[in-house]
């Protein structure tokens, strides 16, 4: 195990760098790409348990189908089915009569984007457990794992716990720039988003802040909403999984198409797969569970100890009063088909 210090640092020195799984010693600085593609044919794959099949549809579909009213089946029937999930483009990036001995597996690096109402309690806490147990990290009693919203803390322990596969972050960016985030040597990001009906979820969202404060939770909602400011609560349009979604991706997408300073001139090897890749997974809320299995069998990832567990199956009777709810459709639902 690499991991083996508690007091493991967070820093993005060149000392973590070493420890990126690279053969060298340094990790390569590239800069931003100057050439990005249309970020609407960003591939998004989907996964159904109950007919086990995996479906690939683009950002641009996806993103004018996510409506409302919109259910994960809605936009599955409209994506286009695939075989799986796709593969780790080879384990091997050395030529094909390299011997197995030369071969270098990619790492998967499962990144599961959490958002209220969608399983985040669960998630956390699952999350803040497997840290301690593969990377040996102490909280503290901090309810949050290690960056779990502070991609300048998130982004460095991936690099440096190599024993763990699965990582909880909410509300963080991939940044763009190979100065601020290094590219990561022959790894695969698997970006998980949770699913969930736009409505139902507003809904949810709307008894959580009766569920925490009775009518003064509720009072402090409308207060937020008559101004049509943002909450910092879990009623928040920012942090449903859409628009988390559409902001993340940018950042994944110039680190996908980056173009070297050389004017190409790009090894053979990076060509080939030695860089980071990222794979986008949209999945329905209530799948968790079923959806990790899928992701252990396609890659090879082990399990995420507690992430069948239930965060809030108990919940009291009552929510805020319907204008609430219809307070908040009017401030904000119409920027819902806006996001590109």
């Amino acid at each position: 195990n690499n991991n083996s210090n508690n007091n493991i640092s967070l820093s993005s020195s060149s000392s973590s760098n070493s420890r990126a799984g690279s053969s060298h010693s340094t990790i390569k600085q590239r800069k931003p790409p100057k050439r990005i593609p249309a970020e609407q044919s960003l591939p998004i794959y989907l996964f159904r348990n109950s007919t086990n099949q995996t479906a690939m549809t683009t950002w641009g579909d996806i993103a004018k189908l996510w409506n409302r009213t919109a259910q994960y089946d809605d936009l599955f029937s409209h994506a286009t089915a695939v075989p799986s999930l796709p593969p780790l483009y080879g384990e091997s990036i050395l030529p094909s009569s390299t011997t197995a001995s030369h071969r270098r597996p990619r790492r998967t690096v499962v990144m599961i984007h959490c958002g209220p109402k969608t399983g985040s309690t669960t998630l956390r806490k699952a999350c803040k457990i497997n840290l301690e147990r593969t990377c040996n990290i102490d909280h503290k009693k901090k309810r949050e794992p290690v960056g779990y919203m502070d991609e300048s803390k998130l982004y460095p322990l991936i690099r440096q716990c190599r024993d763990t596969s699965h990582f909880c972050a909410k509300e963080v960016d991939m940044p763009s720039r190979f100065d601020v985030v290094p590219m990561y040597d022959n790894v695969t990001f698997v970006h998980m988003f949770p699913f969930r009906n736009y409505d139902e979820w507003a809904r949810s969202a709307m008894k959580q802040q009766y569920d925490r404060g009775r009518e003064g939770g509720c009072d402090r909602a409308e207060s937020m909403l008559g101004r049509c400011k943002h909450n910092n609560m879990e009623i928040d349009f920012r942090k449903y999984g859409k628009t988390e979604l559409s902001r993340f991706k940018d950042g994944a997408v110039r680190r996908m198409h980056y173009e070297d300073d050389g004017g190409g001139n790009s090894s053979e090897e990076e060509n080939e797969g030695g860089e980071e890749r990222h794979v986008f997974l949209l999945y329905h809320h209530r799948e968790l569970k079923e959806v990790l299995e899928k992701l252990s069998n396609v890659y090879g990832v082990p399990p995420l100890p507690g992430s069948n567990g239930k965060g809030k199956e108990k919940r009291p009777e009552g929510t805020c009063d319907g204008k609430l709810l219809d307070m908040f459709h009017d401030c904000f639902s119409s920027k819902l088909m806006e996001l590109t």
